[in-house]
């Protein structure tokens, strides 16, 4: 069975292996993602920017002569996508034993299907790490689980502060739109008002794959 610390999936047996190495040479680059995207793109390469001064001398160390593969599964319309995919581009362009490819989900699903969140949630980003004997190293989904809980607790904290709101109270799907739009822009604000933070936990969960499969190895 998979082993998780927070959003950090590692494998304790021989995963399955969905994604060739000529399958993901035929993946996007990063500067091909962003060419094709129709949404989010100023607010993307921002991010990619913000994410070069966060990265640390330990972050390029832990991948630096390991010669490691990361396919990426993604969306430009999906805000996790915006906020995490740039901490790994950032992360590539500094480190060149780090090799990324992009698949869009909705023209991928056989590769989404493979890690599927919760065993049925086609929750994205999602980040498959492979060594250079293409072994896959483990894989991460969506978000770190810390964030998920803040965002969550934000989230009720702005449905306390906003009785008028019609249904706040509620699950984000079950909402009126009116309802879903302010509390959509509350979540907007807090990420952005913590992306650093969260981008930080984010990257030590990734470093935290590699490590993890270099002990057992």
């Amino acid at each position: 069975m998979p082993h998780r610390v927070a959003g950090v999936i590692q494998e304790e047996k021989e995963p399955s292996m969905p994604i060739s190495r000529e399958r993901f040479e035929q993946g996007l680059t990063a500067d091909a993602f962003i060419e094709q995207m129709t949404r989010n793109r100023e607010r993307f390469e921002a991010n990619i920017e913000a994410a070069n001064d966060l990265i640390s001398d330990d972050d390029r160390a832990a991948f630096l002569g390991k010669s490691i593969s990361i396919a990426a599964i993604a969306e430009d319309w999906c805000t996790d996508v915006i906020q995490f995919l740039p901490p790994i581009v950032a992360l590539a362009r500094q480190v060149p034993d780090l090799r990324l490819r992009v698949f869009l989900r909705d023209q991928n699903l056989d590769i989404m299907d493979q890690y599927l969140k919760e065993g049925k949630y086609r929750s994205i980003p999602v980040f498959v790490f492979y060594d250079e004997q293409w072994n896959e190293l483990g894989h991460y989904n969506e978000r770190p689980e810390p964030v998920t809980q803040e965002m969550a607790r934000e989230t009720r904290r702005f449905a306390g502060e906003h009785p008028e709101l019609e249904g706040a109270t509620r699950s984000y799907q079950n909402m009126p739109e009116e309802t879903r739009k302010h509390v959509f822009q509350n979540s907007a604000r807090y990420r952005w008002e913590h992306m650093q933070e969260w981008d930080r936990t984010f990257l030590d969960e990734v470093r935290a794959i590699v490590g993890n499969a270099a002990a057992v190895a």
